[in-house]
């Protein structure tokens, strides 16, 4: 029960952050809660220092996550050196590019099984140009958005697996990204 009531408490659900509070409370008062409490808060004062040096370098978000909880997380603090990013099984949507064009050191991002489609891979495709590793696998795109992959230059492994890849944008990817060494195109008309 506790990831879900976390989950809320970020979406700043009033009651799911005073359970949180309650349960703080009632773990102080033990040495071991005194304990874990202390190593809580060396925690959070690790993590400000790293925000205040550009922030973490991987993260992946809880898979009940939406749009607004990325562009949460994201405006909470700095992200500038995020290289890797796993949005995997979330319920973020194309309308995440417009946070995720603003983290400039992205080299890997996972966004297997979500509904990110055409229009946000056109504008990553645009803006993440240090781009080295993309999950594609069962997400809604199609050849309209996946033509626009071939700007990234920089890309050496890509997962197509189940989505609506045909065979000619497939020939087309392969010609115009010279990086690329692994691509995934299973259960694709480029199979």
């Amino acid at each position: 029960m506790l990831g879900p009531v976390m989950l809320l408490a970020l979406r700043e659900n009033e009651a799911a952050m005073e359970v949180l509070c309650a349960m703080l409370e009632m773990d102080v008062s033990t040495s071991t809660g005194k304990r874990l409490y202390a190593q809580l808060c060396d925690r959070q004062i690790a993590l400000r220092e790293l925000q205040q040096k550009g922030g973490p370098k991987k993260l992946t978000l809880p898979s009940k996550s939406t749009d607004a909880d990325l562009a949460k997380m994201l405006s909470s603090g700095s992200f500038g050196n995020l290289e890797c990013l796993s949005l995997a099984f979330t319920h973020v949507t194309s309308a995440c590019a417009d946070d995720l064009i603003k983290l400039p050191s992205l080299r890997y991002l996972n966004l297997w099984s979500t509904q990110f489609g055409d229009n946000g891979l056109q504008l990553i495709s645009e803006y993440l140009q240090k781009l080295q590793v993309l999950n594609l696998c069962e997400t809604p795109v199609t050849d309209k958005g996946l033509v626009c992959l071939s700007s990234l230059k920089n890309l050496r492994k890509l997962n197509l697996n189940s989505t609506s890849l045909s065979a000619l944008t497939f020939e087309g990817l392969k010609e115009k990204l010279p990086a690329l060494q692994e691509c995934d195109v299973r259960y694709t008309d480029a199979w």
